[in-house]
């Protein structure tokens, strides 16, 4: 049976989705493990080796098969992709194995295997396209001191400023100055800086304040409305970015938004579209199919010499196990 299988990954920085699936389809099992990025500090490698046998070793076990071979397998990794193949060969036997980065994964997922661009926009941010002939470009993900611009992270500390500007009369009124202390549970904005500078305060509680913008924003706060604005326009311009690398601007492409930024809905949706569309009139934002480890499933049965069809997807739909539903979480 193991010439029947494929295997599908999805290493993020919190944890790593595996499945199972035959050739035409139907997915037999699912596992999840820990994270499997940055592989470069102390103890990476053993983590992401950690990560990867935990979630291989769940799907295989959910499917109720022996973790031993599999006919083609592809992984999407937020980081690390060069060391997968040598911990993965060492506990799995594969025919064909590719690792690739996560934004390869997320647009397959996204597209169904077809050309486009994704714009991920989580804790961090990012633009990757890929076109029918396989020329690709990428915009962002250079990380929250480097960039990741209309990112999760960036409106937090875009809001953060807004209620500190208020609260010193450089900026204007904003719901945000008494939220966003509350928020981290603290009486006020001096206490919260006692906190953050403190070192008590994380990168993703900090990317959680992007919630209080879109809830800020939604009850009419209008700081909080041009915050999730230039969040959509700086996310366009991330595509915009890909699209003139890959000499498409004028023909355009399918731009998938994908993350859990875009859950702020139309008050970001709508400057995003209008500054695509702006730049490139051709361009047509559509809404992802699947989560990115689908993509990675879609990508390892092209691998193995499968033709992705309707029959396809449909057996991926009507077999898609929980965990893989979608993945709008920070990552």
């Amino acid at each position: 049976m193991a010439d029947e299988l494929v295997l599908a990954v999805d290493g993020g920085q919190s944890r790593t989705l595996a499945l199972i699936a035959t050739l035409d389809g139907r997915i037999l099992g699912a596992g999840l493990g820990g994270p499997a990025n940055h592989v470069h500090e102390p103890g990476g490698m053993a983590r992401m080796t950690r990560a990867l046998q935990e979630a291989i070793g769940g799907a295989f076990q959910q499917a109720g098969l022996v973790a031993d071979r599999v006919s083609s397998a592809w992984f999407g990794m937020t980081g690390g992709a060069e060391v997968v193949p040598g911990i993965v060969r060492e506990f799995l036997a594969c025919d064909r194995l590719h690792a690739d980065d996560d934004t390869v994964t997320a647009l397959a997922g996204a597209s169904l295997a077809q050309p486009g661009v994704v714009v991920i926009a989580g804790t961090g941010a990012v633009a990757y396209g890929q076109t029918a002939d396989g020329r690709r470009a990428k915009s962002g993900g250079w990380g929250y001191l480097m960039g990741d611009e209309g990112s999760a992270y960036d409106l937090g500390i875009q809001a953060l400023r807004a209620a500190t500007q208020a609260a010193d009369g450089r900026g204007a009124p904003t719901i945000l100055m008494n939220a966003v202390p509350a928020h981290f549970g603290a009486a006020n904005l001096p206490t919260l800086r006692a906190l953050i500078y403190s070192g008590a305060v994380s990168r993703p509680q900090i990317a959680a304040l992007a919630r209080v913008v879109s809830q800020a924003a939604a009850d009419g706060d209008g700081v909080a409305r041009s915050l999730l604005a230039e969040a959509g326009q700086a996310l366009a311009r991330a595509a915009v970015a890909v699209l003139a690398r890959l000499e498409m601007l004028e023909s355009g492409m399918a731009v998938y938004p994908t993350g859990g930024v875009f859950q702020a809905g139309p008050l970001l949706l709508e400057p995003f579209a209008a500054a695509l569309h702006q730049a490139s009139p051709r361009s047509s934002v559509r809404q992802a199919a699947f989560a990115p480890v689908v993509g990675a499933l879609l990508l390892a049965l092209q691998q193995a010499g499968v033709s992705i069809n309707g029959t396809t997807i449909e057996a991926i739909r009507a077999s898609l196990p929980a965990a893989a539903r979608s993945k709008s979480d920070s990552e």
